[in-house]
């Protein structure tokens, strides 16, 4: 019955460190991005690596540019993001 509830405890601990995507991007099995760059009217550049599994993930979905790759990594600048307004409603 231990051995039960170890396995289980492990399976259980696994699912939830893989549950967010953190783990599988850190090894390199998906796709991921990072922010590499801030531009003084509040675009930014974008640095996208493919993973082992998947390939680098688009962001011209969000409003997004590509502006090419270097040294196996796509490059793309974004628009400044929105501040959040709090009196909206």
């Amino acid at each position: 019955m231990l051995r039960i509830a170890a396995v289980t405890a492990v399976l259980i601990a696994l699912m939830l460190a893989f549950k967010d995507g953190r783990v599988l991007k850190r090894s390199h099995v998906v796709g991921s991005c990072a922010r590499v760059a801030e531009v003084s009217d509040g675009t930014n550049w974008r640095r996208c690596v493919r993973g082992r599994l998947t390939g680098a993930p688009g962001l011209t979905n969000a409003g997004c540019s590509d502006w090419g790759t270097y040294q196996e990594a796509e490059f793309w600048r974004c628009p400044a993001e929105l501040e959040p307004n709090t009196l909206r409603q």
